[in-house]
């Protein structure tokens, strides 16, 4: 069981189901199965088919069984409706059937279930208004979620001082105690309270930490660390903390463009050039490889070596040109709908192709073998756009229903001529229709998201380009201005 589909379960069969991922779904004190019909509909929830138990559970209440209309049923009927993204008729189904649950203990591992998975649909202000519904502390490792998930939402909202708060009195466990410090320093720095900040931050460093995912965490503190530095001023500090950042990690293009300016801030120029070098040979589609591009012969140059400077700059123009016309052959490809179409496929890849493909998925940790989705792979990763692809997924989903829908009512024409089926069948091909548009637009839209990010891309390449062309004319016009100011009398 995937983490999202055990908080579903928790949310959405808070009687039935247990949130711990991978256990076994049948809960203490759940209440005994009295209607076969309702037993069909958690078959195939429990068979990991959402849309099959959906459309039986919605049959079910609507023919008045008695188990699908109770707060069970209304409960499940709710974490589907969820994981369809039909958030606001989601959060009135939990609100309407934990009025009925008496246990204050479950009732407020609801709660923290729905947040958990509000906020995994960028739905950030739901979820905290769901958490505000606990009133009273969590068990265990429940208690450091709920404060890790407030925290990080109160930072997503901009309100630091706050999630600062919500983390000074950390419950959690050591192995969450890094995320915890990191997620609080983050909040420090951006509230102004520098000091407090860098503590954490450095004890997150400090920590014991082994796996490559805390490995990450730990390059994440010390840029995190190195920039707060670099905005103080404090050049050493900054230099010490970026030197940690491994060079191979998610977080190496950052701290060695850090780094550089920590050198150069100490009058280094010729170390500032080791990392600025070093990053300038990557791949120019990163931002801070950009900018090195820059920062390299502005390091020559006040390392007075004007000639190779202006060398530099001139690399520089011609990396900016190429990366530019990159971006103009990405647009096409971006235009046409393949382009959504084999994100849809990629991801469909990360999970049990048996899975209904109209749950949630998980944010893309590979990409299609292509320029155009290395180009957009920041964009394609954030949560506006993987909002927009969990919509275009589900609208493919249903459309590929409605498609055997149509085909098992073409099969009982035959086999059963003497009722009437066209009605059946003109509502499949309205509905059809209707899912085909949707589709499109959403496609368009994540399409637009696209062309706009490739847009903007090009204009700050062209900036950056301009920057250079100006560096080099400058050291150029000095260096044909030297001597003749040599023979002033």
């Amino acid at each position: 069981m995937t983490r999202t589909r055990a908080t579903l379960a928790a949310a959405g069969l808070l009687l039935l189901c247990t949130a711990a991922a991978g256990a076994d779904k049948q809960a203490e004190g759940a209440k005994p199965l009295r209607d076969l019909y309702y037993g069909d509909v958690l078959y195939h929830y429990y068979q990991d088919q959402d849309f099959d138990a959906l459309t039986r559970l919605m049959t079910a209440r609507a023919q008045n069984h008695p188990q699908a209309n109770d707060a069970e049923g209304e409960l499940l009927l709710a974490g589907l409706l969820l994981s369809f993204g039909q958030t606001r008729d989601a959060i009135a189904g939990f609100e309407h059937g934990l009025q009925t649950e008496t246990r204050p203990d479950k009732r407020n591992q609801a709660w923290l279930s729905l947040a958990r998975a509000l906020h995994q649909r960028d739905a950030n202000p739901e979820a905290l208004a769901a958490l505000k519904h606990i009133d009273a502390p969590l068990e265990d490792d429940l208690e450091a979620d709920r404060q890790m998930l407030t925290a990080e939402l109160l930072i997503g909202a901009g309100r630091y001082d706050e999630a600062a708060s919500t983390l000074q009195n950390w419950k959690g466990s050591r192995d969450w105690m890094s995320y915890a410090r990191y997620n609080l320093g983050v909040a420090l720095l951006r509230a102004g309270r520098t000091a407090e900040g860098e503590k954490q931050l450095e004890q997150v460093d400090h920590s014991d930490l082994q796996a490559e995912e805390q490995q990450a965490l730990r390059d994440r503190a010390n840029t995190a660390l190195g920039y707060s530095y670099l905005q103080a001023r404090q050049w050493d500090a900054a230099r010490t903390a970026l030197r940690r950042v491994r060079l191979a990690g998610p977080s190496s293009n950052q701290a060695l463009l850090g780094l550089g300016w920590a050198e150069s801030g100490l009058e280094h120029d010729r170390d500032a050039l080791v990392p600025w070098m070093e990053l300038a040979s990557r791949d120019t589609g990163d931002l801070a490889v950009q900018e090195a591009l820059l920062a390299v012969p502005y390091a020559m140059a006040r390392a007075h070596a004007p000639t190779a400077a202006a060398d530099q700059y001139l690399v520089a123009v011609n990396r900016y040109e190429q990366q530019v016309q990159q971006l103009a052959g990405l647009g096409a490809a971006v235009a046409k709908p393949a382009f959504v179409d084999r994100l849809l496929a990629a991801s469909e890849q990360q999970g049990d192709a048996k899975t209904d493909p109209g749950k949630p998925i998980a944010p893309l940790d590979h990409l299609p073998d292509a320029p155009e989705y290395r180009a957009l792979a920041k964009l394609i990763a954030s949560d506006g756009f993987q909002a927009g692809l969990h919509n275009a997924r589900r609208l493919a989903f249903l459309k590929q229903h409605l498609a055997g829908w149509s085909q098992r009512v073409a099969v009982l024409k035959t086999s059963a001529p003497s009722a009437n089926w066209s009605a059946q069948s003109a509502r499949i091909a309205q509905l059809s229709d209707a899912c085909e548009r949707m589709l499109a637009r959403q496609r368009s839209a994540l399409q637009d998201q696209a062309a706009a990010e490739l847009q903007r891309t090009g204009q700050r390449l062209r900036e950056y380009q301009t920057e250079a062309r100006f560096g080099q004319a400058r050291l150029l016009d000095r260096s044909a201005t030297a001597p003749a100011a040599g023979k002033r009398p």
